[in-house]
C-alpha cells in the first residue's frame, strides 16, 4: 500500500497545472505581437534614412514646378528638377520609390506613396508610462513631481521623422518610364510617431486640427502646421529641431498599425473559435470538428443553385458548406477558378442579407474579384478600399452612390419559362444517356454495350458477315459463358470440317452418326447386305416369281408388298377353298353385308339373290373352320384378289411358294439393316428411302457408301457437335455458316454478330426512343441544352443584384436617421475615418456595399475591432503569417480561407488549414505545357492536377543555360546577377514582345538585386526602342513586370521567364545557396512560379541539373531547383512520354522529413504530399502522374471511334485515338491535317463509359467541351448510335471541323500506304531505283528520336544497312546493289543519315536526308549514277553509296493491314509481324526492329501509346 508518510523529496514534486484558454491565447497573442514588429522591420515614419534609393528629395525642385504641385495639378518630374544630371538621379530614385510602392501595394494592399514635409529629429528616451495614448493621462504624468533617486539607464536613439504626409500618386510616363507625374492628394495627416512622442509627454495635440488648418485658407500651405508642431517639439522632445525638406517615399509602418489593432481587439479574441484553436485550444479545436454535407450528386434544379457565375459541382459544393454556418477551409490548387469561386461566395451571402469582409492577400486577387463581379453585373456590391492615396475619398463616393440605387426589375415569368426549357433539355440529354447505357435483362447488357462490340465485330478483318438472327428465347439463354462454349463448338466442328464439306465430296454428308460405334454398326450393317443378305434377296425374288407366277420384286418395298400378299392369301386359303379366288368376291362381300353398308354403297340386291348369294359363301369355307364374320372374311379376300392380280399379270388362282416363312425372315434381317440405314442416312442429300430403290441402285449406293468410310473418321464427332449446336438453336446459324464456308476460326465472332445483332434488334423492340436518337437531332438537343444553361447562368445575377438593391432600401427606410445623417457626412465630403463612419452608422453602411475588400492592413483602418461582419473571406494569404491575419479573422462570425497549402511560403494558410474543415476546388484546364502540369503533380500536386493534352506538339517549356561568371558577394556570399544572364533575359524578353505580343509576360527571379539589374535593363531597351514601348505600356490589363520570388504570390501572366539569378565563380564553381530559395518556404515560392504561368515558361539560368551536388543540397527550394533544371532541360529537347524527366537523379533525402525546418534547427516528420492531397482531392478527380499506374491506355478503345478513325485516316488526315500523356487527362479521339504537322485541330468527345461516370450533365455535354476550346481546341462531340447508324455522316462533320481550321483538302489514301523500295531487278549495271509512291512527313521529334538510334547504329560496318526513321522517304534514296542473287523486293533502303555528331546543331523541322527541291511533293528524282549526283551540294558523306539489303522474310506476311490506330492492333498481330519481321535472317538492334515494325504498320508519327505499343512488341520479340 502507499506510503501515507511522505518524505522530503516527495513533497518537492508538485504537478504543471496547464495554461487555461485565455492564457494561450495571450501567449499566442503577445507571440503575433513580436512577429509583427519583426517582419515590419525598421519604420520609416521613424527613420527617413532606411528609405535608402527610395526617396525622392525636392527641396531644391524648381519653385514654379512645386507651386503647380502644391496647387493640387499633376506635375512632371521633369518640371520639378530640369537640370540634366539631376534629373537623371530624380528619374532613378522615382524608380526606386514606384518599385517599391508596388511591393507594399502587392503584399500590404496599402498605399504607402507620401510627400513628406519637414523632418523632426530629436533624441528618444522612453519614459515610464510610455505606453498610455489618453492625453489627459500623458499630461498628468508630464506634470508629475519627479521623484527621488537614480533614474534606469535607458538606451537613447535619435529619431528623424518626417512631420506631415500627403498621400500622392506617382504614375510612370513615356517611353520606358523616361518621366514620372506627381499628383497630391486633399489629404493630409501628422505623422503618427511624431503625434504620438508629442501627447505621451503631455503636449495638447489634435492632429486632425492640425491637418485641416493646411487647408484651412483655400489652398494649401503648411507653414503653419509646422510651425505648431516645432513648437510643441522643442518644449517636450529632447534635442528637437525641424528641418524644412520635401520627400517623396514610401513611408508605412504596417507592423504597428497591427499591433494596436490587436491590442483593441485582445479582449475578444478568447472567445473567437478560429482565433483561439489558431492559439492551441484544443476544445476551439473540436469545435472547429464539424461534417460537411455530402456533395450533391449531378445537377441541380435551376431554382435552387447558389452563387453567381459558371459554378461546376465543387464550387456549388463550396456553397452548400458555406450554408451550414460552418468555418471553412477551401483548398485551391494551382490553375483552380478562385475568383468565381469567390464572387459566387460573396454574392451568395450578400443576397441573404449577409455582410462580407474579403481580405484579399495581394491587391492582384482584389483586382481579379473587383473584375468578375462586374463581369457579372454585380459591382454594386463590391466596396473595393484600393491601395491608392485617395482611398478614403473613393470609398466616400462609392457609398454614396448605393444610396441612390434603384431596385432593379426582375423577370420572373421569363425565368419560369428559361429554367423550365432548361430542365426539359437536360432530362432528355439525361434519358438518352440513361436509356444508351441502362442494363437491359434477359441481356445483362445495354445498347452501348450492343453498339460497341457490333462495332468491335465489324471492325475486325477478315469481318464477321453473317445476317442471321437467333430467336429471343435461343439469344435469351446464350450469357457469355455459354456463347464461349458454343464457340468452341462452332470452331471445333469447323475444324472437322462442317462448313466445308459439300454434299458432292461424299455419300455420307449430313448422315447422322454421333458416335464412332454407331459408324462402325453402320459399316457392318452396309458389308452385310452387300456381301450376302441383299443379293440373296434379289436371288429369292426370282425364284418366287417363278413358282408363283408373280412379278419379280424390284425394290424392297414391292418385295415387302408381295409378301404381305402371300401372307394374306395363306390365310385366305386356311378359311376359304381355294375356288374363292376364282371370280370376284364383290357380290358375296355386299350379300354379307349389312342393309346399311349396302344403302351407303348404292347397292340393290334382292332378298332371294342374297339368300343364295349368303349359301354360295359358306359352301366356300372351309369344313370344320367356322366364320364369325363371313362379310369381313371376304373383304380380305377380294383384297388379296386384287392384290395378286397387280403381280401376277397371267391370272390364275393363287399360288403359295415353298418355304414362305423363310422367305419372311430373310425379308426381315435385310429389312432390319435398310431401316437402320435409313435413320443414318436421312439427313444425306440422296435421303432415306432406301428401301423403294431398285436393288441395283441399292446396291450401287450402299457400294458407294463402303467405298467412302475414311469419311466416316470425322463424321461422328462433327455429327455430334452439329447436333448440340442444332439443338441450342443455332441451326440457322450452322447453315449460314457452311453455306458461306467460313474460316472455323471466325466462328465465334460470327456467333458474335449474330447474337449482339439480336439483342440490339430486341432492345430497340422493348425501346423504340432509341431508334429515334440520330447525331444531327442529338447534336441540336444538346446545343440547345448548352444555350439554355449558358443563359440561365447568366439570369443568376439579376435574383442577387435585386435582393441587394431591396435589402439597402429597407435599412435605409427602417434606419432613417442613420441614413440621414450618413448622407449629409458624404455629400459635405466630411469622411475622414471610414472606420468611425461605420461605427456610428453601423446599420446602414454595411448594407450599402454588402462586400468589403481591404487589405489586412486596411482593415483596421475600415473596420471597428469587433466580431461585426458576417463572414471574413481571407484569400490568397500564401505569403502571410498568421500574426497578419487575425485581426481580420476576428471580426468574422464565419471565416472561410481559400488556399493552397503546397505553395504557401508563410504560416497563415498552414495553420488555418490543419484547424478548419476542408473542401476542394478542382484545377481548371490549363494552356501551360502538360508536361509542366505533370512536373507539378510530381512534387506535390499528385492526385489534384492532370495534365490535359494540348492542340500543339512543340514544348512550351525550355531550359536556357548561360555562360555568366562573377565575384561572389561578401554579405551574401553568392554570385548573384551576372551580366551575360541580364542580357539574355532581356533578349528573351524583347523576343517574346516581338514575336507573341498578344501574350502577357513576367519576368521572376529570387534575388532582388537582379530583379532591379533586369527591370533597369529592359527599360533601358526599351527607351531605345519606341516600336515595342506598346508592348511594356503600364496600362496593359496584364503589363509587363519583373519582380522577386518574394513578391511572386497572386501573379498570373500567359509567359513567365524564371531567371535564377546566381552565376559561378570565375573558376565556375557553383555556388550551393541560392538565397530565398533555400530558406523555409523556398519550395514553396518556387511551385508558386511555376503555377503563374498559363502558357509558356523559359528557365534561364547560369548552370543545369548536372552542375548541382545532389549531396550538398538537402533543403526542399534547392532540391526542387534542381529538379525543374532537369525537367525544363528535357522538355525543351523535345522528350515526351517516360523521356521527359520529372526528377532529377541523384540521392535524395527520406521524403518524410520537412527539409523546410532544416534551417532553424528542426526536423519534424509530416505525412507525405501524397496523403495530403488524397484527404483534399474530390473523389472524382483525376488521378496518376507521368508514367505511374494512372495511365489509362490500356484500357479498351471505343470501337465505333476506332472505325470513324480508320475513315478519318483513308480521308488522308491525321488522326490518334485516347490521346493524353501518362497520368494525364486522356480525350477519345484527336484530328489533325497533314498541313499542319506541329499540331492537331479537332478533339473528337463521345459518350463513352468515362461520360456516362459524370453524373453532372453540365459538366459532361458543356463545361469539358468549353475546357477544351480555352486550350484552342475544335470540339466535336460523336455520339454512339449516330457513330454506329451512320457512321460517314459523323465523319464528314469532323472533316469540316478539320476543313474549317485548314482549308485545303487532305489527299486520300485509297491503298495500304507503300514504304520502302519497290522490287530491284538486280543485273550487273546499276539502275535508277524507283519512287516510293508514298511521301511520308516526319515530325521534329520522330527526326530526333531516328537521329539518336542512327548515331547508334553508324557503329556498324558499312555492308550493313543503316536505319533512319528521320529520313524523308519522298526523297528517294540511291543505292548499290552490289550482291547479286536472285530477284526479290527490298523492304528497306535508307540514305546515310544527313545529321551525325558532326552536326550536332540541327534541331529544326526539315527533312533528314538528302537535300530536295520538294521534300513533300517528290516521288522522284532524275537519273543517278552509283555515286548519288542527285546529292550535290552536300558534304563529303554523300560520296558514299549506301547498300541495297534485299531481306527476304521467310515466311507469308500475317494479315496485318497497314495504316489502323495503334489501338486496332492486338498484342498477338503484333508479335506476328515481329516475327516475319525478324525471319528474313537480318540481325537488327532494338530501334531499327522498332523502325521497321512501324513502317509495317504505316505509322508516321510518334506518341507515347505508339512508341509503347511497339517497344513491348519488340521486348517480347527478343526476350
Amino acid at each position: 500500500m502507499p506510503d501515507e508518510n511522505p518524505t522530503a523529496d516527495d513533497a518537492a514534486v508538485s504537478l504543471v497545472v496547464p495554461p487555461t484558454p485565455g492564457e494561450l491565447v495571450d501567449r499566442a497573442v503577445e507571440r503575433w505581437r513580436e512577429g509583427l514588429v519583426e517582419a515590419a522591420g525598421g519604420s520609416t515614419l521613424a527613420d527617413m534614412e532606411l528609405l535608402g534609393d527610395a526617396a525622392l528629395d525636392l527641396s531644391s525642385a524648381h519653385p514654379s514646378g512645386m507651386a503647380q504641385l502644391f496647387a493640387g495639378r499633376p506635375t512632371r518630374l521633369s518640371n520639378l528638377v530640369r537640370e540634366g544630371a539631376a534629373l537623371s538621379n530624380a528619374r532613378r530614385r522615382a524608380r526606386a520609390v514606384a518599385a517599391r510602392a508596388a511591393v507594399y501595394e502587392q503584399r500590404y494592399g496599402i498605399a504607402p506613396t507620401a510627400l513628406a514635409i519637414g523632418v523632426a529629429t530629436w533624441t528618444e528616451r522612453p519614459a515610464p508610462h510610455a505606453g498610455q495614448h489618453d492625453d489627459v493621462a500623458a499630461l498628468a504624468d508630464a506634470t508629475r513631481p519627479v521623484e527621488p533617486g537614480p533614474r534606469p539607464t535607458v538606451q537613447a536613439r535619435t529619431v528623424r521623422a518626417p512631420v506631415l504626409l500627403r498621400p500622392v500618386t506617382l504614375r510612370a510616363r513615356g517611353t520606358g518610364e523616361a518621366d514620372y507625374e506627381i499628383a497630391l492628394e486633399p489629404t493630409l495627416d501628422v505623422n503618427p510617431v511624431l503625434a504620438r512622442a508629442l501627447r505621451t509627454r503631455g503636449a495638447l495635440l489634435d492632429p486632425g486640427a492640425v491637418a485641416r488648418g493646411t487647408f484651412a485658407s483655400g489652398g494649401f500651405d503648411p507653414r503653419g502646421a509646422l510651425q505648431r508642431l516645432a513648437s510643441l517639439g522643442e518644449a517636450v522632445l529632447d534635442d528637437f529641431r525641424l528641418t524644412e525638406r520635401v520627400v517623396v517615399g514610401t513611408f508605412v509602418h504596417p507592423g504597428q498599425i497591427l499591433v494596436d489593432d490587436l491590442d483593441a481587439l485582445a479582449g475578444t479574441l478568447e472567445s473567437h473559435e478560429v482565433v483561439a484553436a489558431l492559439a492551441g485550444v484544443d476544445a476551439d479545436r473540436e469545435r472547429l470538428r464539424v461534417r460537411l454535407p455530402d456533395p450533391v450528386t449531378g445537377d441541380r434544379e435551376p431554382h435552387l443553385e447558389r452563387g453567381v457565375g459558371d459554378l461546376d459541382p465543387a464550387q456549388q459544393h463550396v456553397l452548400d458548406a458555406l450554408s451550414t454556418g460552418a468555418h471553412l477551409f477551401v483548398d485551391a490548387p494551382t490553375g483552380a477558378d478562385v475568383t468565381g469561386t469567390l464572387a459566387a461566395v460573396v454574392a451568395d451571402a450578400a443576397a441573404s442579407g449577409r455582410t462580407v469582409l474579403y481580405v484579399p492577400g495581394h491587391r492582384r486577387a482584389a483586382a481579379a474579384l473587383a473584375e468578375r463581379l462586374d463581369q457579372l453585373g454585380l459591382g454594386d456590391l463590391l466596396l473595393d478600399v484600393a491601395p491608392e492615396a485617395g482611398w478614403r475619398t473613393a470609398a466616400a463616393r462609392r457609398l454614396l452612390g448605393a444610396m441612390t440605387l434603384d431596385v432593379p426589375a426582375v423577370d420572373g415569368q421569363g425565368l419560369h419559362v428559361l429554367r423550365t426549357r432548361l430542365v426539359e433539355h437536360r432530362e432528355r440529354l439525361r434519358a438518352y444517356v440513361d436509356d444508351l447505357h441502362a442494363t437491359r435483362e434477359p441481356w445483362g447488357a445495354s445498347a452501348y454495350d450492343a453498339l460497341q462490340q457490333l462495332a468491335r465485330l465489324t471492325s475486325t478483318r477478315p469481318a464477321p458477315r453473317t445476317t442471321v438472327r437467333l430467336t429471343p428465347d435461343v439469344a435469351r439463354v446464350l450469357d457469355t459463358e455459354r456463347r464461349a462454349a458454343l464457340g468452341a463448338d462452332l470452331v471445333r466442328a469447323g475444324e472437322l470440317g462442317a462448313f466445308q464439306v459439300r454434299p458432292t465430296d461424299t455419300p455420307w454428308y449430313g448422315a447422322d452418326l454421333r458416335t464412332r460405334a454407331d459408324a462402325d454398326v453402320v459399316v457392318r450393317r452396309i458389308a452385310r447386305l452387300l456381301d450376302g443378305t441383299l443379293p440373296a434377296l434379289v436371288e429369292r425374288t426370282a425364284q418366287v416369281a417363278a413358282e408363283t407366277g408373280l412379278t419379280q420384286a424390284t425394290s424392297l418395298t414391292s418385295w415387302a408388298e408381295q409378301l404381305r400378299m402371300l401372307d394374306g392369301v395363306r390365310g385366305a386359303l386356311d378359311v376359304f377353298l381355294p375356288i374363292v379366288f376364282e371370280r370376284t368376291a364383290a357380290d358375296l362381300v355386299a350379300a354379307t353385308a349389312t342393309p346399311q353398308w349396302r344403302t351407303e354403297r348404292g347397292v340393290d340386291m334382292g332378298f332371294w339373290l342374297r339368300r343364295r348369294l349368303r349359301r354360295q359363301a359358306r359352301d366356300m369355307v372351309r369344313p370344320g373352320r367356322p366364320v364369325a364374320d363371313l362379310h369381313t372374311a371376304l373383304l380380305d379376300v377380294q383384297a388379296q384378289r386384287e392384290i395378286w392380280q397387280a403381280h401376277c399379270p397371267a391370272g390364275g388362282w393363287p399360288r403359295l411358294p415353298d418355304g414362305l416363312e423363310h422367305i419372311e425372315d430373310e425379308h426381315q434381317a435385310v429389312r432390319e439393316d435398310v431401316a437402320a440405314l435409313d435413320e443414318v442416312l436421312a439427313g444425306t442429300p440422296a435421303g432415306a428411302g432406301l428401301a423403294d430403290l431398285p436393288f441395283a441402285a441399292l446396291a450401287e449406293r450402299l457400294t458407294r457408301l463402303r467405298a467412302d468410310t475414311s469419311a466416316l473418321e470425322t463424321l461422328p464427332d462433327r455429327t455430334g457437335l452439329l447436333h448440340r449446336l442444332r439443338a441450342a438453336g443455332l441451326g440457322e446459324l450452322v447453315d449460314d455458316l457452311a453455306t458461306r464456308r467460313v474460316d472455323p476460326v471466325l466462328a465465334p465472332a460470327e456467333l458474335d454478330l449474330a447474337w449482339w445483332s439480336t439483342v440490339i434488334e430486341q432492345i430497340l423492340t422493348q425501346d423504340p426512343t432509341l431508334a429515334g436518337y440520330d447525331g444531327a437531332a442529338l447534336g441540336d438537343l444538346s446545343a440547345q441544352y448548352a444555350a439554355l444553361d449558358r443563359a440561365h447562368v447568366a439570369s443568376l445575377s439579376g435574383p442577387v443584384r435585386a435582393a441587394v438593391a431591396q435589402q439597402t432600401h429597407d435599412a435605409l427606410r427602417h434606419h432613417r436617421v442613420q441614413a440621414e445623417s450618413l448622407f449629409a457626412e458624404l455629400v459635405e465630403e466630411r469622411l475622414t475615418s471610414l472606420r468611425d463612419t461605420v461605427a456610428r452608422h453601423p446599420d446602414v453602411t454595411r448594407r450599402l456595399r454588402p462586400v468589403i475588400a481591404a487589405s489586412p492592413m486596411l482593415v483596421p483602418q475600415v473596420l471597428p475591432p469587433t466580431r461585426g461582419v458576417d463572414l471574413v473571406v481571407l484569400d490568397a494569404a500564401a505569403h502571410l503569417p498568421v500574426d497578419m491575419a487575425v485581426a481580420a479573422l476576428a471580426r468574422g462570425r464565419q471565416v472561410v480561407v481559400v488556399g493552397d497549402a503546397r505553395c504557401a511560403s508563410g504560416t497563415a494558410v498552414r495553420e488555418l488549414a490543419d484547424v478548419l474543415p476542408s473542401v476542394a476546388l478542382h484545377a481548371e484546364t490549363s494552356r501551360r505545357d502538360p508536361y509542366l502540369t505533370a512536373f507539378l503533380a510530381a512534387h506535390g500536386y499528385d492526385g489534384v492536377l492532370a495534365a490535359t493534352p494540348l492542340p500543339e506538339h512543340l514544348p512550351l517549356v525550355r531550359l536556357d543555360v548561360v555562360d555568366g561568371t562573377g565575384m561572389p558577394d561578401s554579405a551574401t556570399g553568392t554570385v548573384a546577377s551576372t551580366r551575360v544572364e541580364v542580357e539574355h533575359v532581356v533578349e528573351v524578353v524583347l523576343h517574346h514582345a516581338l514575336s507573341h505580343p498578344d501574350e502577357s509576360l513576367a519576368v521572376v527571379t529570387p534575388s532582388t538585386v537582379h530583379a532591379d539589374a533586369l527591370r533597369e535593363a529592359v527599360l533601358t531597351e526599351v527607351r531605345g526602342n519606341p516600336a515595342i514601348a506598346a508592348f511594356f505600356d503600364g496600362a496593359r490589363p496584364e503589363p509587363f513586370v519583373v519582380t522577386d520570388l518574394a513578391n511572386v504570390a497572386g501573379l498570373r501572366r500567359e509567359a513567365v521567364v524564371l531567371s535564377v539569378g546566381f552565376g559561378r565563380t570565375p573558376h565556375r564553381r557553383v555556388l550551393h545557396s541560392f538565397g530565398v530559395v533555400g530558406e523555409p518556404g523556398g519550395d514553396a515560392l518556387l511551385l508558386d512560379v511555376l503555377g503563374a504561368s498559363r502558357h509558356r515558361l523559359t528557365v534561364v539560368s547560369c548552370f543545369g541539373a548536372d552542375d548541382l551536388d545532389p549531396e550538398r543540397i538537402r533543403a526542399a527550394g534547392p532540391r526542387l531547383l534542381r529538379d525543374l533544371l532537369a525537367f525544363a532541360a528535357s522538355r525543351g529537347a523535345g522528350a515526351s512520354g517516360d523521356d521527359v524527366v520529372l526528377t532529377a537523379p541523384g540521392p535524395r533525402p527520406d521524403p518524410q522529413v520537412d527539409l523546410r525546418e532544416a534551417t532553424s534547427g528542426a526536423v519534424v516528420t509530416v505525412a507525405s504530399s501524397g496523403d495530403r492531397a488524397a484527404a483534399a482531392a474530390p473523389a472524382d478527380a483525376p488521378t496518376g502522374s507521368a508514367g505511374d499506374a494512372g495511365d489509362t491506355t490500356g484500357a479498351e478503345p471505343d470501337r465505333l471511334l476506332l472505325d470513324l478513325a480508320e475513315r478519318l485516316w483513308r480521308h488522308g488526315l491525321t488522326v490518334e485515338v485516347d490521346h493524353g500523356i501518362p497520368g494525364g487527362a486522356r480525350i477519345p479521339m484527336v484530328v489533325g491535317h497533314p498541313d499542319a504537322p506541329d499540331r492537331l485541330l479537332v478533339a473528337v468527345l463521345t459518350d463513352d463509359e468515362a461520360y456516362v461516370g459524370e453524373p453532372s450533365v453540365r459538366v459532361r455535354d458543356r463545361l469539358l467541351a468549353d475546357r477544351l476550346e480555352r486550350l484552342g481546341w475544335t470540339v466535336v462531340r460523336v455520339w454512339s448510335a449516330a457513330a454506329f447508324l451512320d457512321p460517314q455522316a459523323e465523319v464528314d462533320r469532323i472533316r469540316r471541323a478539320v476543313h474549317g481550321r485548314v482549308p485545303t483538302p487532305a489527299e486520300p489514301r485509297n491503298v495500304p500506304l507503300v514504304l520502302g523500295v519497290p522490287t530491284v531487278d538486280v543485273s550487273d549495271e546499276q539502275e535508277e531505283l524507283p519512287p516510293v509512291t508514298a511521301p511520308i512527313r516526319i515530325s521534329v521529334r520522330t527526326t530526333l528520336a531516328a537521329r539518336r538510334a542512327a548515331e547508334g547504329a553508324r557503329e556498324q560496318s558499312d555492308d550493313d544497312v543503316v536505319p533512319d526513321a528521320g529520313v524523308d522517304l519522298a526523297a528517294g534514296a540511291v543505292a548499290d546493289a552490289r550482291e547479286p542473287g536472285a530477284s526479290g523486293t527490298g523492304r528497306r533502303a535508307v540514305p546515310e543519315p544527313a545529321a551525325t555528331s558532326a552536326d550536332p546543331d540541327r534541331t529544326t523541322d526539315e527533312p533528314v536526308g538528302p537535300a530536295t527541291d520538294d521534300v513533300e511533293g517528290t516521288t522522284g528524282h532524275g537519273p543517278t549514277d552509283d555515286r548519288g549526283d542527285a546529292h550535290d551540294g552536300q558534304d563529303d558523306r554523300t560520296d558514299r553509296a549506301v547498300q541495297l539489303t534485299l531481306a527476304v522474310p521467310g515466311s507469308p506476311r500475317p494479315d496485318v493491314r497497314k495504316g489502323l490506330p495503334i489501338g486496332a492492333y492486338s498484342d498477338d498481330q503484333l508479335d506476328e509481324l515481329v516475327a516475319w519481321l525478324r525471319s528474313d535472317g537480318n540481325d537488327r538492334s532494338r530501334e531499327q526492329l522498332a523502325a521497321d515494325l512501324r513502317d509495317e504498320l504505316g505509322i508516321t508519327r510518334r506518341s507515347y501509346r505508339i512508341d509503347t505499343a511497339v517497344r513491348s512488341a519488340v521486348s517480347r520479340a527478343l526476350r
